[in-house]
């Protein structure tokens, strides 16, 4: 019974577990203040990009009179009103005007607290927060949002009588695709960490729950053969293809389950049904056990209590050869047509397992066969005793399984396992539910709107991208690759061991001073330090006899 036990709460934990690891956050609202006056500057300077790239290929003709940008122009208001246009929410009131405040103050590195900080998006997305949907006045969103939209923009009112400006806020119902994404890790799967705790608590009970006391004498199955590699050979197989449906579909909306989705998700769980059958083999060679005594046999199986059997029930002992299904072994050899690896599966399902069945008076027959099986030679010498015949096929396999002795190395071995199970999976399993442990949710304060309220984003202190500037920047960068080529072409030129005055490495030390000043223009041009139309002074000449000086005499030509 107790490794029926075993492997039921190590299978339930495992795909239970999985299911917790991998299952999203669902309705989470992504939040960014909205300054109007950035916006419009980055639209306009993206224009300016696409126009300069433009005008490399078109000629600046083509472009002439273009404006990408042209609905930031005017008034700013013009623009706003544009881009809210039938997605705009008004809200006003003390709380809404705290969510901003809030907000602000935590993507200036400046959180209200820890469960604010912990709601910031990561990498490129840090610059938005993430919230459920029913949490604070943002549940007050639900009804009120356009019908067929997935981006709202929530204009904060302030208080009557202040002369502070009303502020923005950008709310987007996030995908499957943005959660994944950019949404921190205790928001983009909640219950991981109960899942790595549920894939814990089952390998520790796999590993710590007590076996049976090893009889002094009697046929058994060893769990070191016939129990931990089979046993992790299921768990592994039938976890990775049960987890597939629910990495493949991880930026889907519908999840493995929806109608898309559902028939790839029925074909994993098979492959993963056929990996964890080993888990009901490896139960039934760890559940069966014969011992014996002078008046018959006991028979333990599936966990149920011993049977007994007196000594003139006992018939004969025949051979017998244990064979995967034919469906089975047909489906294997189908499926190694598509997919190569699952040849070696095929072929282990082709073999044949010879055995030893005894067969009793009431039709009844328990067969033993396979790898660590254990006792089977003192068997023999008690049937010999009892006269019971015994096929002479089976004599010579019986006599080969003699009786299980402890040693050191078998105890190392176990050991070995234990510990290699414990820290290779144990450890990352602790590590991963400490980094998706649940925080606690944000307080949402009151608080008021400043009359002056700086930028949320300030611009920074950059030069304005002109076709011009592109240009620059790409007669710098042609340059740059002239340099290189010859760097290339005179790096072969050059072996081990010669001067440092020879002609190749005057010419390596002169490219590599002009790929120097190039890199210092092109850091100037793009900073604004150096106007664009202007071309850098030339080069002094060296001096005759210096290092950059070449062996004919010449100065280094640095033109193109």
């Amino acid at each position: 019974m107790r490794e029926v036990v075993r492997r039921i709460v190590a299978a339930v934990c495992l795909y239970g577990g999985i299911t917790l690891c991998l299952t999203q956050g669902r309705g989470l609202y992504q939040v960014e203040p909205i300054d109007w006056q950035r916006e419009a500057y980055d639209r306009q300077q993206q224009s300016q990009r696409m126009l300069g790239m433009m005008s490399r290929y078109t000629g600046p003709e083509a472009v002439e009179g273009v404006d990408l940008a042209s609905n930031t122009r005017g008034l700013l208001q013009e623009y706003i009103q544009s881009e809210t246009e039938n997605r705009l929410i008004s809200v006003s009131g003390d709380t809404w005007a705290g969510l901003w405040s809030d907000t602000v103050a935590t993507l200036e590195d400046r959180p209200p607290s820890s469960a604010w900080q912990s709601r910031r998006g990561l990498d490129h997305r840090s610059d938005t927060l993430y919230f459920r949907t029913e949490e604070g006045p943002l549940s007050e969103l639900a009804r009120q949002w356009p019908e067929g939209s997935t981006l709202v923009y929530v204009r904060i009112d302030p208080a009557a009588g202040t002369d502070a400006t009303p502020q923005y806020l950008s709310v987007m119902r996030c995908s499957a695709y943005d959660v994944r994404d950019g949404a921190p890790g205790h928001i983009a799967y909640p219950y991981r960490t109960y899942g790595a705790g549920l894939l814990l608590a089952g390998l520790l009970v796999y590993l710590f729950l007590p076996r049976r006391a090893r009889p002094e004498q009697g046929i058994f199955y060893q769990a070191r053969a016939a129990g931990w590699l089979p046993d992790l050979l299921a768990a592994g197989g039938s976890g990775v293809f049960f987890a597939l449906p629910f990495l493949i579909t991880s930026d889907s909306d519908g999840g493995p389950f929806s109608a898309d989705w559902w028939p790839l998700t029925l074909i994993m769980c098979l492959f993963a049904a056929m990996f964890g059958s080993i888990f009901v083999i490896t139960t039934w060679y760890q559940t069966r056990r014969l011992t014996w005594d002078d008046n018959g046999i006991r028979v333990q199986t599936w966990g149920q209590s011993e049977h007994f059997y007196a000594r003139d029930e006992l018939q004969s002992v025949g051979p017998f050869v244990w064979e995967a299904p034919r469906w089975l072994r047909a489906l294997a050899w189908i499926i190694s047509i598509f997919n190569w690896r699952a040849t070696t599966s095929a072929i282990l399902l082709d073999r044949s397992d010879p055995g030893l069945r005894l067969a009793l008076t009431n039709d009844r027959s328990f067969c033993f066969t396979g790898d660590g099986l254990y006792g089977a030679a003192s068997f023999l010498k008690w049937l010999d005793r009892q006269h019971v015949p015994v096929d002479a096929d089976v004599r010579e396999l019986m006599a080969a399984h003699s009786d299980y002795q402890p040693s050191r190395a078998g105890f190392v071995a176990g050991l070995i396992f234990g510990v290699g199970a414990l820290v290779g999976a144990g450890w990352p399993l602790i590590s991963i539910a400490a980094d998706y442990w649940p925080q606690p949710a944000p307080e949402f304060h009151a608080g008021r709107i400043a009359p002056a309220t700086p930028f949320v984003r300030p611009i920074p202190a950059r030069p304005t991208i002109t076709p011009e500037v592109l240009a620059r920047e790409s007669a710098i960068m042609a340059e740059m690759q002239k340099v290189r080529d010859e760097l290339q072409s005179v790096r072969d030129e050059i072996h081990i061991g010669m001067p440092k005055d020879s002609e190749p490495m005057r010419k390596f030390q002169a490219a590599m001073d002009r790929l120097k000043v190039l890199q210092t223009e092109f850091d100037a041009v793009r900073k604004g330090e150096q106007p664009a139309d202007t071309e850098p002074e030339p080069e002094p000449e060296p001096e005759p006899g210096s290092k950059n000086q070449p062996a004919t005499g010449q100065p280094v030509d640095t033109t193109d």
